[in-house]
């Protein structure tokens, strides 16, 4: 089962929706606290202004002997006349309560207070009306005196409310406007990436396009190692396949020597066991050695290009065969999306198998299909035997050693490049009597 990939983009994109909740929700709270200060302060500075007008207002119209202290009615404002007007006030003092017209019949109790004490209360006398009252404790004419003064704040709170509203309504229209903006911006960005995205999958099929040099620097570390890696990656197929060629070379002078040995060996036996072994040695290393030769000098991230490779492939194979077979080939044009040093073993190595068991002639088709390439080799040689057909691509089976009738195909190497590639591999017997490999490789 493939793990799926952690988005980038997603995570982002949450992180900044829940770090856009918490300051605008702790930005909100913080207003709404704010505002509802300020509007108190504001209400309990003009109660206390009116207050002091009120204070101001009250007479004595009583006698020396009785005084009877009034706020005389043309002194108050009209907000204290009308029923519920939303201000109001009760004043206490001496054996007299003055209580304002706006009150009607509401009945609010009112503690006494000392002269220059004072208080603010918050009350909420009927359903829809929240008063915020002031009271003060006073003396004036050697009387003392309580004067409790309120207002209505329920309206200045809908106001405040209607603002928060407004208010939260533009904050949950700019975050998603955030969010998309946040979008664009990663999207724009993450498009710088998008050439080096594409030269990774071209190198995957075997181009040989270099890796972008104008790239973020928050991946340019990320970059270089690729690079690095791609460019080491290529110095060891170099190096493999050099000591692999040399070492063939070096084998020689000991295979011939062990030839020298066998022909002089006087045990009939031991002969014909030096002369098996000597054989045996000798086919793996010019095999070894023809493989290098098809392949030529590695070059890592080369695209395969059959109607230029195949060719060179296919005088490689004449000049060492050393014998006359018709070859029959149809390629389509341009490049394949496969690595080059891939496809030239691939190819070499059928193609040599084909040309040395062919009794004429080879066939080679590569031809597009709808999700990858079709490769199809075949000869008409004498075949393989129908029990043999599931056991060809076994690592070191070579059924030339088996019988006279074999095909010879070490093709444990073509296994292990057509599998690297995702494709499949398909054997059976051709109408022209000889063998046929059938490969399918994707895209």
């Amino acid at each position: 089962m493939t793990a799926r990939g952690v988005s980038l983009e997603r995570q982002i994109r949450h992180r900044l929706l829940l770090g856009l909740v918490v300051v605008f929700g702790v930005l909100l709270v913080l207003l709404d606290r704010s505002v509802t200060s300020l509007v108190e302060d504001f209400v309990r500075s003009r109660l206390q202004h009116d207050a002091e007008s009120l204070i101001s207002a009250l007479q004595d119209q009583g006698e020396t002997a009785n005084p009877r202290w009034v706020i005389a009615g043309d002194s108050l404002p009209q907000v204290y006349q009308r029923v519920h007007s939303g201000h109001y006030f009760i004043l206490t003092g001496g054996e007299s309560t003055q209580r304002s017209r706006s009150l009607w019949d509401l009945e609010i109790s009112v503690p006494t207070l000392a002269v220059g004490q004072s208080a603010t209360a918050s009350i909420a006398p009927l359903d829809d009306q929240r008063w915020l009252s002031w009271q003060q404790g006073f003396s004036k004419g050697g009387t003392d005196f309580t004067l409790w003064i309120a207002e209505d704040i329920a309206p200045l709170q809908a106001i405040q409310r209607q603002f928060e509203l407004l208010l939260l309504g533009l904050v949950m229209v700019a975050i998603p406007v955030l969010l998309l903006w946040q979008r664009l911006i990663l999207r724009r960005g993450f498009a710088r990436l998008e050439p080096l995205r594409h030269t990774l999958i071209e190198q995957s099929r075997g181009s040989n396009a270099e890796l972008p040099r104008d790239i973020p620097e928050e991946v340019r570390p990320l970059v270089e190692a690729i690079r690095t890696r791609l460019s080491r990656s290529g110095e060891q197929i170099q190096r493999s396949r050099t000591a692999l060629g040399n070492l063939a070379h070096e084998l020689k002078r000991p295979l011939q020597q062990l030839h020298w040995r066998a022909q002089s060996c006087d045990d009939p036996e031991l002969k014909e066991e030096l002369e098996s072994i000597h054989e045996h040695l000798l086919r793996r290393i010019e095999r070894e050695l023809k493989r290098a030769r098809i392949a030529g000098a590695p070059i890592p991230g080369q695209q395969f290009i059959p109607q230029e490779e195949v060719p060179h492939i296919r005088r490689l194979i004449e000049l060492s065969a050393r014998r006359e077979v018709r070859f029959h080939s149809e390629l389509p044009e341009g490049a394949m999306p496969y690595d080059r040093d891939d496809m030239i073993e691939l190819l070499g190595n059928l193609l040599d198998n084909a040309w040395r068991f062919a009794a004429s002639s080879v066939w080679l088709s590569i031809c597009r299909e709808d999700e990858g390439y079709r490769i199809e080799v075949k000869d008409d040689g004498p075949g393989v035997d129908t029990q043999h057909l599931e056991r060809l691509s076994e690592r070191g089976l070579r059924l030339d050693e088996r019988d006279a009738q074999g095909q010879g195909l070490g093709l444990s190497i073509c296994a292990a490049v057509i599998e690297s590639y995702g494709g499949e591999l398909l054997f059976d017997l051709a109408d022209t009597g000889g063998l046929r490999v059938l490969i399918h490789l994707p895209d």
